[in-house]
């Protein structure tokens, strides 16, 4: 037996996501009255240069109230396939498109109130996209800094997908080796 939703109320549309409160009843019989956020999922991509340069891109957080280091990421839209949408943020944030792309998994950031589901990819022979490269969005200021994977994972350490994504992608290499 699955939860039954009792009822359900959007509190907030925003543009990238809803907050929603829902009456749940558990299997057990017990109610829960959530408030949660309805988010669309995003991606995260470890971008690594032929020299194993980590690409970052730094960005102020107004939530956070200052400027993070983090990897390349962004919201999938509608139906959006997340390899797809790795591909586009990739470019977009830092210019680079990637000949290889494979997953690193996904993880949920915060399962507790939010529904956003994060993938995560490696992405590999990269090459700069030229004049014709999709441009960031337009209210996004960023800045493209590289460096090496572990001093990237310990710049990238306050954002969470940064320091999944780059300790998968350390894991996954070093199998490799």
């Amino acid at each position: 037996m699955q939860p039954r939703v009792q009822s359900s109320a959007v509190l907030v549309a925003g543009r990238i996501f809803e907050v929603v409160r829902e009456v749940v009843e558990l299997p057990s019989g017990l109610r829960q009255d959530l408030t949660i956020v309805r988010h669309p999922g995003a991606v995260g991509v470890v971008a690594l240069q032929a020299d194993a340069r980590v690409t970052l891109v730094r960005q102020y957080r107004h939530a956070v109230g200052r400027e993070l280091l983090e990897i390349p990421a962004g919201r999938l839209e509608a139906g959006e396939d997340p390899r797809r949408a790795a591909l586009r943020e990739l470019e977009e944030e830092t210019g680079y498109r990637a000949r290889c792309l494979e997953s690193l998994g996904s993880f949920f950031p915060a399962p507790g109130f939010c529904s956003e589901e994060l993938h995560l990819f490696l992405a590999r022979d990269l090459a700069w996209a030229g004049p014709e490269r999709a441009a960031h969005d337009a209210d996004e200021e960023l800045a493209t800094e590289f460096l090496p994977l572990p001093e990237a994972l310990e710049r990238c350490s306050m954002d969470a997908k940064s320091w999944i994504g780059i300790s998968r992608a350390i894991a996954r290499l070093s199998a490799r080796s």
